[in-house]
């Protein structure tokens, strides 16, 4: 129980704010954990300087502490600015406080390099950056060549001395080791992130207009032979109209997942408009075309959208053309268009895999529908 509840409020702490800028996301992530991992190595110092009796330094840790726990309240509030320079500012006191009582040869300088790598993978202007940057360095040569023992010298042995100096050395490295892994990974979920968004539909999940045809149009160029299936839910205005928007997107998410649950491996579906749908059949026949369509027809028959208070089911409409049928790729799509059109204006509920040669053809002689096999009733399935 206490796990659940403390992984619920570190993903609610670290997850970016729904209102914040795409381009914002990433950098919101990384010092979240930034802050939160610097709060980790102020803890873990204290017990240290504890040890090395100089109470100064570890009240000024506690007051790291408190500035990264600040840092992270106005971060979460868009102060992401005001927040870095708040974390910088506790930690330059604490580095050249360090390097005052302590002496040189500690370590101590290493972590000023750590901050301005903050500095630089920040999302402050490039002149805030510039001038941090430069205070950064000046503070790095002022302390080491002024600064360094001005309020007293190492006072333990040199081997003491040594090991501060080591785990100063270690705690640094592994500060930029976490800061860049944090950079990779968030980077990473990030842009996959943004090419799930360019390429799905955010509604149902599929593939998006553009990404399904991109994907249809490099089969067409390796000249690989597919079947395109074009589907259109039947009276869905009537479901916006009598149930509303909110029921209508869920009866289209629970349609493309029954339908991509239902497809081939290899098959892909994209949404290519309101309540239209684009099957991709990759090395498909026109018989097993016929029997996917059969498939999904009778899976959507057995698996209405179930609400809370209504179940609601839905029937398709398609149209089917094959790769072979057409010299161009545009005149297939449009073939099985046609053919959809045909399908609804028969009546719906059918699939139509020839006629529409021509934009004029309408039923009638020459003009075969290819029906499916009789839908069962929801009570049969």
């Amino acid at each position: 129980m206490s796990s659940g509840v403390c992984q619920t409020r570190w993903v609610r702490l670290t997850h970016p704010p729904a209102d914040l800028a795409p381009e914002r996301r990433r950098s919101y992530q990384i010092f979240i954990h930034v802050y939160l991992f610097a709060i980790a190595t102020h803890v873990s110092f204290i017990p240290i300087f504890a040890a090395l009796d100089v109470a100064v330094l570890m009240l000024l840790n506690l007051a790291c502490i408190a500035a990264n726990i600040v840092a992270i309240a106005l971060h979460r509030h868009g102060r992401r600015t005001q927040a870095l320079l708040i974390k910088l500012g506790a930690v330059i006191i604490l580095v050249i406080a360090a390097g005052m009582m302590l002496g040189d040869e500690t370590g101590c300088e290493y972590f000023f390099f750590v901050l301005l790598f903050e500095v630089l993978i920040s999302d402050l202007t490039r002149r805030l950056k510039l001038l941090l940057s430069a205070l950064v360095i000046s503070l790095i040569l002022a302390t080491e060549h002024l600064l360094f023992g001005t309020l007293g010298n190492w006072p333990y042995s040199d081997l003491s001395r040594e090991l501060l100096f080591s785990l100063n050395v270690v705690a640094t490295f592994v500060l930029f080791t976490f800061i860049v892994l944090q950079v990779y990974a968030i980077t990473e979920t990030t842009e996959r992130r943004f090419r799930t968004d360019a390429t799905h539909d955010s509604l149902t999940g599929v593939l998006n207009r553009r990404a399904v045809f991109d994907k249809v149009e490099r089969y067409w160029q390796a000249e690989q032979p597919f079947a395109l299936l074009l589907l259109d839910a039947d009276h869905f205005k009537c479901i916006n109209d009598n149930h509303g928007h909110s029921v209508g997107d869920e009866v289209l998410r629970h349609l493309a997942q029954l339908l991509g649950n239902t497809l081939r491996e290899d098959d892909f579906i994209g949404r290519v408009g309101g309540e239209e749908f684009l099957v991709v059949l990759p090395d498909t026949t026109l018989e097993d075309a016929l029997s996917v369509a059969a498939r999904l027809r009778n899976e959507l028959a057995r698996s209405p959208c179930r609400l809370e208070s209504l179940d609601l089911g839905v029937t398709l409409s398609m149209g089917l053309a094959l790769s072979s049928e057409a010299d161009e790729l545009r005149d297939v799509v449009d073939l099985a268009d046609r053919r959809l059109y045909l399908a609804k204006s028969s009546g719906r509920n059918q699939l139509f895999a020839q006629g529409g040669e021509s934009r004029e053809a309408e039923m009638g002689e020459g003009v075969t529908a290819r029906l499916l096999p009789e839908m069962p009733s929801a009570d049969n399935a």
